[in-house]
């Protein structure tokens, strides 16, 4: 035993040193983009890396080709704070099938990105039914939806998220709506997919005492493979849970009504009004290619095993789609439709709940 500890000494003993360099050099141009088929406006995000930061992009022309064809020219972006990168906004709409390519150049610099619009998914039916779930002690109300559909030809990958739509309505002293007071929001609650075994791809929950699920690694984008599913009709059951606790965006003053956003205390004038507030909720089936989804997953495991609290965990390689940069530049193809509407109103003063 002793030679073997020996030799374990000596080898621990011997190393390479390595230089890390610790200046900057040579700059890349990063460009980020996630959007959709049913957006008309998108936006583009540009930054330049150098080894120590990275810093905003603004000045560049970011060029937008559907087909081809020349569709938009992106514009920049004012915002209050930009942070470390350069927001280019542009107007377009996009099909399944079609080819998307983005251009951004400035001086030296010149990056591209391609990419095809994924096939839509039709959905065959769907299911709600108020349930109360019970996992690790807590207890909660949700609204089931049993979403069956069929997979779609060859390989495909999918996700699925919720959003919520808020239609603001002030009314006046004889209950009659103020028109210009009127405004929408839109949110994405809060969604329970870990009890599917397909969303889950295999490592969800199985019980509310399932040791094994605090374990597992929480799948955060909701995307999944066909591959338990392949060819066949499938029905995905997921649990929304569509009632936000607290709605104060409109009634406080944080978000205005597009009439209001020149008062300077807005908050004085929408809380002595009654509110009804009329929320629809819309489940969304998305569509994605390989390379999304494969970027989805590396950032949802660098989310999940990151390295501020874990300095032994192993790299994680994020999906680059970018010629002449960094980044990644994808489009997804959603199939949305509602599941639920609630309606309520509130008087003066009130604490808007739902």
């Amino acid at each position: 035993m002793i030679p073997i500890l020996t030799l374990a000494f000596l080898a621990a003993g011997c190393y390479k040193e390595i230089r890390i360099p610790t200046e900057d050099k040579d700059p890349v141009l990063v460009m980020n983009a996630q959007m959709d088929n049913l957006e008309e406006t998108h936006v583009v995000n540009l930054s330049r890396s150098l080894l120590s930061k990275v810093e905003p992009f603004p000045g560049a022309r970011v060029s937008v080709y559907v087909n081809g064809t020349l569709t938009a020219e992106a514009m920049e972006m004012v915002e209050e704070y930009a942070w470390n990168r350069t927001a280019y906004a542009f107007k377009a709409t996009f099909k399944p099938g079609d080819e998307v390519r983005i251009e951004a150049t400035k001086d030296a610099f010149n990056a591209s990105a391609t990419v095809r619009v994924p096939p839509a998914v039709a959905v065959a039916s769907v299911d709600t039914s108020s349930v109360r779930m019970t996992y690790l002690d807590d207890t909660s109300d949700y609204l089931q939806l049993k979403v069956r559909f069929k997979d779609l030809p060859g390989d495909s990958w999918y996700g699925v998220d919720h959003r919520v739509s808020d239609l603001w309505e002030y009314l006046d002293e004889e209950g009659n709506v103020i028109p210009e007071y009127t405004a929408v929001s839109n949110s994405f609650g809060s969604i329970e997919t870990g009890y599917d075994p397909v969303i889950s791809e295999g490592s969800g929950k199985t019980s509310g005492s399932d040791f094994a699920a605090l374990l597992s690694v929480e799948n955060t984008y909701n995307c999944f493979s066909d591959s338990p599913i392949a060819g066949k009709e499938c029905t995905l059951r997921v649990m929304a849970y569509p009632w936000n606790v607290y709605l104060n965006d409109f009634r406080y003053g944080l978000l205005v009504p597009e009439a209001m956003q020149d008062d300077p205390d807005p908050w004085s004038i929408l809380v002595k009004l009654p509110v009804r507030v009329r929320r629809e909720c819309f489940f969304r089936l998305r569509s994605l290619d390989f390379t999304q989804y494969h970027y989805l997953k590396a950032l949802n495991n660098l989310e999940t095993f990151g390295t501020e609290m874990n300095f032994l965990v192993e790299p994680t390689t994020l999906p680059c789609n970018v010629e002449g940069g960094l980044g990644f530049v994808g489009i997804e193809t959603i199939t949305e439709f509602p599941y639920a509407r609630f309606e309520r109103e509130y008087e003066p003063m009130d604490t808007i709940y739902y």
